[in-house]
């Protein structure tokens, strides 16, 4: 899933990835990049090796509707840690997989006031009430989170282990094992 377009290779139709890095805009332009690539070369399933510490709200709901809206099958392999808006990306995906050692976070959002006004800080607090409501929505839509984790939520980072996740409908388990001899594709910018 390199960005450029390869000469004289025809990708197959079935294809392994790999991602390790922080949601923002250089990730998410490396994400479209790479799967209106496959689709052009008749990719018809993407397995892809799936770790972030997490980044920037719009840029991981930006990926979660990429990730539900691909005509590509997508299946996502937590592998260490997906955590923060993260994992509001990895539910866009209509597979998803844990490692049986992979863990997950998801907290609010929140702000660094410093240097901020009064009024930036008011003006804030309405944004991440409004980031807050995306984030709960799409969480609620795809997990079966419990109330005890909810309420941890509203003051805490909650941290789910793999067994949790299966048992909250995030994820089933499952091994990121691509076939011996395949290539990997790596989701990351271009060596110059």
């Amino acid at each position: 899933m390199s960005q450029e377009q390869p000469t004289g290779n025809v990708l197959p139709t079935e294809i392994y990835g790999l991602f390790a890095g922080s949601i923002d805009q250089a990730a998410v332009q490396r994400f479209h990049n790479a799967l209106a690539l496959a689709s052009q070369n008749g990719v018809q399933s993407i397995h892809l090796l799936f770790q972030s510490n997490g980044g920037l709200i719009g840029e991981g709901i930006s990926l979660y509707n990429l990730f539900c809206a691909s005509p590509i099958e997508i299946s996502l392999y937590n592998v260490g840690s997906v955590c923060s808006v993260g994992v509001i990306a990895y539910l866009g995906a209509q597979k998803r997989k844990v490692s049986a050692h992979g863990a997950f976070m998801i907290h609010r959002a929140y702000l660094n006031p410093v240097a901020a006004t009064a009024d930036r800080m008011a003006a804030g607090a309405d944004q991440l009430a409004m980031e807050d409501a995306r984030i709960e929505a799409i969480i609620k839509s795809r997990t079966k989170l419990p109330a005890n984790k909810w309420e941890q939520h509203k003051y805490a980072d909650v941290w789910l282990s793999a067994s949790d996740a299966v048992n909250w409908g995030l994820a089933e388990i499952g091994e990121f094992s691509p076939p011996a001899n395949t290539k990997l594709y790596n989701i990351w910018p271009p060596q110059n």
